[in-house]
């Protein structure tokens, strides 16, 4: 699995690049904006690095349709290591925390979140980077 932080640079302040993100096959979990810079951090579900980077290229074409560019550190690449422990702390701790607070609907609504933010946990933590790619040439022609 690999981890994708984009910055793209625009003028409009909408959606329309989270969705160009997500129509290129990658999965956001944080989304900011900084002036005019747009930050995504996004979650892609292959251990194939080629793969990845033709992802990268189609998400700069979908970003470039709906009127965003790039620059140097368009995408920064690191390398998650798949680990199911935070998954199961987070999922254990937030059942037990649920059952004490809400009863049996509280224990299955804690174990969703704690599966959820153990997972962010594991993909925060088990990152190795990999390196950062540039805006496509071929793209602003």
């Amino acid at each position: 699995m690999f981890k994708v932080i984009f910055r793209v640079i625009s003028e409009r302040r909408d959606l329309e690049g989270l969705a160009s993100i997500k129509r290129a096959g990658f999965i956001p979990y944080m989304s900011k904006r900084n002036n005019n810079e747009e930050i995504y951090a996004t979650v892609y579900r292959s251990n194939d690095p080629e793969e990845v980077r033709e992802a990268i290229t189609e998400a700069a074409f979908f970003l470039q349709k709906v009127g965003r560019k790039g620059s140097n550190n368009f995408a920064t690449l690191f390398k998650v290591n798949d680990s199911y422990l935070g998954k199961g702390i987070g999922g254990v701790l937030g059942a037990s925390l649920g059952l004490k607070v809400l009863g049996v609907p509280g224990l299955i609504l804690g174990a969703i979140g704690g599966l959820l933010l153990g997972e962010v946990l594991d993909i925060e933590l088990n990152e190795t980077y990999a390196g950062v790619y540039s805006w496509p040439m071929s793209i602003e022609q």
